[in-house]
């Protein structure tokens, strides 16, 4: 395996990360405040477009031979590998559960979320060419040659794998070598203030996306390079069952599902379907862009027609896509489409999406199940005593906000063992997507970021407690505050304080403000915990309550 580019190439569309410096980490974290608890959600690295649309660009991706080899050695690992010549089954759901591991529950025929992107380790050579001069990279040919480095569509490239591991080295160097916050051997039996197993402190979560599953991996081998000892060769950690013994990676099936927008619930989806750009065109800039895009010698016809029809989420986002993935591999634009012009339609495509996110109520039922597990996993770190803070080993397990996780074990997936249920961690990673991260950061006060999420963007909610060694009484707190109903009334959150940061950024979160809600010394950026339990107590929802609000989708008749 090639070793990981320890620097992003000059044409990156990655996330910024903070520069670790001394000044940054004595006004972030000075020597009163105890650190108790992150949860770190992270979009999945660099890929190639969904689909492709546009014509006579791209005409192959040959950014993922390190991928394709690592992906296959995860689907062995997990026993889900299929060879590519192998004829695929006709789809028959009364064939899931059963030997064949071809057949799953999600479709009853081969897309499962783990064989979404490459089902399988290469794709074949000489795809063929459509009518409107794209290239069907997803046709099953017959040819006999394979291309080990060619990607399928919307696959995690070579350059998102090294995009995570320089996120997992951010970490590292974070957490391990500068607080000293976890452990920075995962395979010792105890380190630091840690005992136990890796799950007594450790939690890491994926969708089922291929690309995030990786994503994971790779920002695993960043933070904890040479680990396991037993997959290391030198230059990267083998995506084996090895590794999969020692980092506990879990998933969900999407009905349980969270770090996607709740599109089961009627009152929320229903503002995304079918949407056209006449709605949103009567804003000039938005106008603006159409007309500049549409007016395109290169692709002006193509995009005209897309912008015609109707889609779902956003009519600009397949066009951003494309782009930005062909400039995030080194790709060159055409002549007349500019950055400029790509960042505007970036930014229609992000009005489109996130316009409904804006208002509580679709707060509420697209995310606030998310909001609730970041909630109550924080409420339960607030809860552990100095003992259990301590040693890891002696802290209960981690709630109902773990229901439906499945671990990604050697030899299949399948639900954890009653030893493998996670404990309140003082590390949580969560590897999502756009439509996770970006949601999550507007709810939490990040208005004024109006473009696309880049790829790797980081979205951290850090716990602290204030050891009282100056300043705890400037200001009264303010804690006899509303809060979720999912979180103990009798939880003391005195003394307890949450910072929210969005790739390099700090949110200012807008229950905050007020004095008594914030840090007195730190400012109004780092909540107290009872404001910041005040400010998501609206967007949390009962199961009951949810399923009242959501309504019931409408029969779709034939």
């Amino acid at each position: 395996m090639t070793a990981p580019a320890l620097e992003p190439p000059p044409f990156s569309q990655a996330a910024p990360l903070p520069k670790l410096t001394p000044e940054y980490m004595d006004k972030m974290y000075p020597e009163y405040l105890e650190l108790i608890q992150a949860q770190v959600f992270f979009r999945h690295g660099e890929r190639t477009p969904v689909k492709m649309r546009l014509r006579n660009q791209q005409q192959a991706w040959p950014f993922c031979q390190r991928a394709n080899f690592l992906h296959s050695e995860f689907m062995k690992a997990v026993n889900r590998f299929i060879p590519r010549e192998e004829t695929m089954p006709v789809p028959n759901p009364h064939m899931v559960g059963g030997k064949d591991a071809r057949y799953t529950e999600k479709t009853a025929t081969l897309k499962c979320g783990l064989e979404y992107e490459p089902a399988k380790w290469s794709v074949r050579l000489e795809p063929s060419h459509l009518d409107n001069g794209m290239v069907d990279l997803s046709e099953e040919k017959e040819e006999k040659a394979w291309d080990p480095k060619a990607c399928e569509m919307g696959q995690l490239s070579d350059i998102g794998l090294d995009t995570l591991y320089r996120t997992g080295a951010f970490l590292r160097s974070l957490y391990i070598d500068k607080l000293g916050f976890v452990p920075s051997d995962p395979e010792a039996a105890s380190a630091n203030r840690h005992n136990g197993k890796l799950s007594d402190w450790l939690y890491i979560r994926s969708t089922d996306y291929s690309r995030v599953i990786q994503s994971t991996h790779a920002l695993l081998v960043g933070m904890y390079p040479g680990h396991p000892r037993s997959a290391w060769d030198g230059d990267w950690t083998a995506f084996n069952s090895d590794f999969l013994r020692l980092f506990p990676m879990h998933t969900r099936m999407h009905r349980h599902e969270t770090m996607h927008g709740n599109f089961a619930c009627y009152n929320f989806i229903k503002h995304f379907i079918d949407v056209t750009v006449d709605v949103d065109n009567r804003f000039k800039w938005i106008n603006d862009v159409y007309r500049q895009t549409i007016d395109l010698r290169s692709i002006g016809q193509r995009t005209k027609e897309m912008l015609s029809k109707p889609h779902f989420g956003s009519n600009y986002h397949p066009i951003y896509d494309e782009l930005v993935s062909l400039v995030a591999h080194g790709g060159k634009l055409p002549d007349d489409v500019s950055l400029d012009l790509m960042e505007s339609l970036g930014a229609a495509a992000y009005y489109q999406w996130t316009k409904r996110i804006h208002f509580q109520q679709d707060q509420r039922l697209g995310f606030g199940r998310l909001a609730d597990d970041i909630v109550q996993t924080m409420a339960q770190a607030a809860a552990l005593s100095d003992e259990q803070l301590a040693d890891s080993s002696r802290r209960p397990v981690l709630g109902p906000q773990t229901r439906g996780d499945q671990v990604l074990a050697p030899g299949g997936i399948r639900e954890p063992r009653k030893d493998e249920v996670p404990k309140v961690p003082s590390l949580a990673l969560y590897g999502g997507h756009d439509i996770t991260v970006g949601p999550m950061s507007i709810i939490m006060g990040g208005q004024n970021h109006h473009r696309w999420l880049p790829f790797a963007s980081t979205l951290t909610f850090e716990l602290f407690k204030d050891r009282g060694s100056r300043n705890s009484s400037v200001q009264e707190e303010i804690s006899d505050l509303p809060r979720p109903v999912t979180v103990p009334r009798d939880l003391k959150t005195k003394g307890y304080y949450v910072r929210v940061r969005l790739n390099d950024q700090v949110l200012q979160v807008p229950a905050c403000e007020v004095p008594g809600k914030h840090h007195p010394q730190m400012g109004s950026s780092m909540c107290t915990l009872a404001a910041f339990f005040e400010h998501l107590e609206p967007v949390i929802a009962t199961e009951e309550q949810l399923k009242k609000e959501c309504g019931t989708m409408p029969v779709v008749e034939n």
